[in-house]
């Protein structure tokens, strides 16, 4: 039953999941072919102030309240129940992955200041508040990817041209993480990772599955 609701999602949203899987299978390239840090200081050293600005700002679309105003936002223009049920078990979901590995497998992943030896050589954004530890994988770029793909799921719009502007986002958020200094590129690919999936398996679940017209009915009749 899953599968085959998988399978159906897969073939509503053929661009955006063929799109998003080759973004990961392009992305592997610099994971196999550099350290972290490397990548990590290749991409500090491209900077410039209009980037500064535009990065400070669209980091936060990957902030965990920003994704709680969002499912706010779905529930005010009347989104089905079952839609806003996707949506929250796909943010749990992944945030409870997530913030197992950072917090309990890899708790001991720096974030890349504490392993920069020369703190002269990088360019940190003003206002910025550097965090040190925790680093993998990022929680940002898992809700981010969470976001984008609740949204060409839930939405009616398959247009391929929508799908693509969805992943072209995410990925500037994520990426916002590297160039913030947040964040290596290992950290952002995992994220990236697990809320694309969590959120199609999530969707996989629950979008013909009686449990959400049962939980639904036990909920107040405005929610």
């Amino acid at each position: 039953m899953i599968f085959r609701t998988l399978t159906q999602a897969v073939k509503d949203n053929r661009t955006f999941f063929i799109t998003y899987n080759l973004l990961l299978l392009i992305g592997l390239y610099p994971l196999l072919a550099w350290d972290k840090l490397t990548v990590f200081l290749f991409i500090n050293k491209h900077h410039h102030p209009l980037l500064d600005k535009f990065f400070y700002y669209i980091t936060y679309l990957g902030d965990g309240i920003t994704y709680g105003l969002l499912l706010i936002t779905l529930w005010l223009l009347k989104v089905p129940f079952r839609k806003l049920l996707i949506g929250a078990t796909s943010f749990v979901g992944m945030s409870i992955i997530v913030q197992s590995l950072k917090r309990i497998i890899f708790s001991h992943c720096h974030r890349p200041i504490k392993l920069v030896d020369d703190l002269s050589q990088l360019h940190i954004v003003d206002g910025v508040d550097i965090v040190h530890h925790l680093s993998f994988p990022s929680g940002h770029a898992g809700t981010i990817f969470v976001t984008v793909c609740l949204l060409n799921l839930i939405l009616p719009n398959r247009n391929g041209l929508y799908s693509i502007f969805l992943l072209c986002l995410a990925a500037l958020v994520a990426y916002s993480r590297v160039y913030l200094c947040q964040h290596f590129y290992t950290d952002i690919y995992v994220g990236g990772l697990i809320g694309g999936w969590t959120t199609f398996l999530s969707y996989a679940f629950f979008i013909d599955s009686p449990i959400s017209d049962w939980l639904a009915s036990k909920l107040p009749m405005k929610l």
